[in-house]
């Protein structure tokens, strides 16, 4: 057997090789875009939560010491409860019956610590994201 008719299949067999290893990195490369646009959202609506936590708790630094757990009660929707509830409602999966936001307002001798929690769940997904933004006040 000549050396030209035993090499005949060897060019497209190379070729065939090729096309499967570029298409493998075409689908690695797919993988890591899709994965960095899903954490792309999520750090959309993490910096959405965070922005409404924290200008609910610079809010509550200015008003009136004496009514805050009246203002933020979340059963009893005071003024303060209802507008944060309402930056709420821009984050996916919120709603009037869940993941609805939680306002702690916990008194010591000295300072008042106060945490709001806010959540969120995209559609599709099982999983409930949440995240806290905080801050110590004098005790009032």
């Amino acid at each position: 057997m000549s050396p030209v008719k035993h090499a005949r299949g060897t060019f497209l067999l190379e070729a065939l090789v090729a096309i499967v290893i570029f298409s493998l990195a075409l689908l690695g490369l797919a993988a890591a875009i899709t994965g960095a646009l899903r954490q792309a959202g999520a750090a959309q609506w993490r910096g959405e939560a965070v922005d409404a936590g924290a200008s609910t708790l610079a809010r509550m630094s200015v008003e009136d010491p004496a009514t805050l757990a009246a203002r933020y009660d979340a059963v009893a929707e005071g003024d303060g409860y209802r507008m944060l509830f309402s930056r709420a409602l821009r984050l996916p999966g919120v709603s009037a019956s869940s993941n609805r936001p939680k306002v702690a307002i916990v008194d010591d001798a000295d300072y008042r610590r106060i945490l709001v929690t806010l959540f969120w769940q995209l559609p599709g997904d099982a999983r409930i994201h949440h995240t806290h933004v905080g801050t110590v006040l004098p005790a009032p």
